[in-house]
């Protein structure tokens, strides 16, 4: 039996040569001898995508307002022009082997790059036998993977949702890039530079949240407020939630309070908080992005460049937890770990808690380290600072809870309730790992009933503008609350944005600023009603996605309800 394991990239296939036993390069296959397989095995590699979709109006006759809404009666795929050596000698391969394993990056795109290619192979996919899910890319990562092969079956239909939306979001582009452009080009709005406008189902929602951010930012006008205090001998502030609109009326209010107040209740309590979650992709983007202004696509592109490595696990990941698998490796590598980051650490939690580890079955678990120390010593640059970063995360899971004393004391002053809230540190826990600075806001000793004197004051303050976006607050908060886009895909997304110069981004701050073209194009489809601009609409269509690729809906349902979509949105459009 001849085995052919189809890799991503040429470094991934080498490394699952390598792990599988002895390996020789021969014409850019890698041959291997290995007792893990029954069989004679060929690993070979793509280059990322080596597919994409043929255009099938060579002469661009989709920009022509007449021939709009333009669906082509069937989808052709074709090699691209510099990747066709890689796909001969795959295709070579492909029809010397007898049973094809399939061992792309293990999520929707990697599904379908390998796939894509199969499928102009002649009777490839009948060969397709066996799905490797790889998580770490180190020998026993490796080794732990093909031993635990999957039928191909059960990861298809990953293929099948990223066939759905690569179609949709082509037809979407395909049709709506032309018609912005050819009607603002009527219009008289478009310059020399600007003949052609970008529409996208996802990327074009997360324009019109940035240009909406910086309008109600530019249109808003602060409003003054004004709050009573009280201020005791000891210089302790307390406070209320009351606001009053007028200067006036927040006078009134502290003629009734009287020079002393009485010591209503003291509440203490002892709290414990135990060490932030593991990372996911969108946490280490929006921690990168906060500490050293990285951009989410070049914080992806240096945890990819980790895994392939084999340093730290799989990054395009959703998930903060781990299985007990990982959690019992870690343990066992805690000196190792805490030699490369040079520190002596209390780390007593070693047994598993629920907040980091479930037994349960993950597709892909938190970022973390792997078992291999040996090359870290090799990282240099960001590299060093990404990895730190992980490892520092993943050891915070075993240091002790950060533990505090909270009191809280409400005063009295005439029928009205005002409080001030203290806080002792007592264990600073995982947060002198973390490197957080804790402030005590020590309260002088109160006695419950005591008649204390105080003093009313007045504060005035006034509304503030909503806060600007940020790349951080974007994928932290925005981008999941509509579900716009997938972990994988978002920092990829924002950074087509910039390039097509819909936004751009302060390097500094990492705050978002739309352009005067992603202005004008959110505003003309606003005005239209046109739904790509809709981020509820275009969020709810990343869920019918995931329906595909759990196999309750079919791809060609989704492409159906896309063109219905296009179609109904023209006719607007056009009345």
């Amino acid at each position: 039996m001849k085995y052919l394991v189809l890799a991503e990239k040429p470094d991934q296939a080498k490394k699952y040569a390598h792990a599988l036993g002895q390996a020789k390069n021969e014409k850019g296959a890698w041959k291997v001898t290995t007792n893990l397989i029954d069989g004679q095995v060929t690993v070979v590699s793509a280059v990322g995508h080596l597919v994409e979709i043929k255009n099938p109006y060579q002469n661009y006759e989709n920009w022509d307002l007449a021939n709009l809404p333009a669906f082509p009666e069937t989808f052709e795929y074709e090699v691209k022009a510099d990747k066709k050596k890689q796909f001969n000698l795959i295709k070579r391969e492909v029809n010397q082997a007898d049973c094809i394993i399939i061992g792309t990056d293990a999520d929707r795109e990697g599904e379908s790059i390998a796939y894509l290619i199969l499928r102009l192979i002649p009777n490839a996919l009948k060969k397709v036998k066996y799905r490797l899910w790889v998580n770490s890319l180190t020998d026993s990562g490796i080794v732990k993977a093909f031993k635990s092969l999957r039928p191909a079956e059960e990861t298809r239909q990953y293929a099948e949702e990223a066939e759905a939306r690569a179609k949709s979001d082509w037809l979407v582009g395909f049709n709506f890039s032309p018609w912005t452009s050819l009607k603002l080009q009527e219009l008289g709005y478009l310059g020399e530079k600007e003949k052609k406008f970008s529409v996208g189902r996802v990327q074009t929602p997360i324009v019109s949240l940035i240009v909406e951010n910086d309008l109600a930012i530019d249109s808003f006008e602060p409003r003054p407020f004004w709050k009573v205090e009280l201020i005791d001998d000891a210089g302790t502030i307390f406070k209320n939630n009351t606001k009053f609109e007028t200067l006036e009326s927040a006078q009134e209010a502290l003629k009734v309070l009287g020079g002393y107040s009485v010591v209503q209740s003291i509440q203490s309590e002892n709290k414990a908080v135990s060490a932030p979650n593991l990372y996911h992709l969108t946490s280490l983007q929006s921690e990168m992005s906060k500490k050293y202004h990285f951009d989410s696509a070049y914080t992806l592109e240096i945890a990819q460049k980790l895994y392939q490595k084999g340093v730290t696990s799989y990054p395009r990941t959703d998930h903060k937890l781990i299985t007990p698998n990982e959690f019992e490796y870690l343990v066992k590598h805690l000196d190792d770990y805490k030699a490369i980051l040079g520190i002596e650490a209390d780390l007593p939690n070693v047994k598993p808690r629920k907040k980091f580890v479930q037994d349960k079955q993950m597709e892909h678990y938190a970022i973390i380290p792997t078992e291999n120390t040996s090359d870290v010593s090799s990282l240099e640059g960001d590299e060093k600072i990404i990895y730190t970063e992980i490892l520092k995360r993943t050891l915070l899971m075993f240091a002790p809870d950060y533990r505090y004393q909270a009191t809280q004391v409400t005063l009295d002053s005439n029928g009205n309730t005002f409080s001030a809230k203290g806080s002792v540190m007592t264990n600073e826990g995982w947060t002198k790992l973390a490197e957080k600075e804790n402030k005590d806001s020590v309260l002088p000793i109160y006695q419950e009933g005591a008649r204390i004197a105080t003093e009313a004051q007045i504060k005035e303050d006034k509304t503030k503008p909503p806060a600007r976006l940020t790349e951080s607050s974007l994928l932290d908060d925005v981008l999941p609350k509509y579900n716009l886009g997938t972990p994988a895909t978002r920092a990829g997304i924002i950074k087509t944005i910039i390039d097509r110069d819909y936004i751009t981004r302060d390097k500094k701050t990492g705050q978002l600023f739309p352009t005067d073209r992603g202005k004008m194009l959110v505003l003309f489809l606003d005005n239209l009603e046109v739904m790509y601009t809709n981020p509820e609409t275009t969020g709810k269509w990343e869920t019918a996605l995931q329906l595909v690729g759990q196999g309750q809906k079919s791809k060609d349902w989704f492409i159906e309800q896309t063109k219905k979509a296009i179609r109904a949105q023209l006719e607007k459009g056009a009345g």
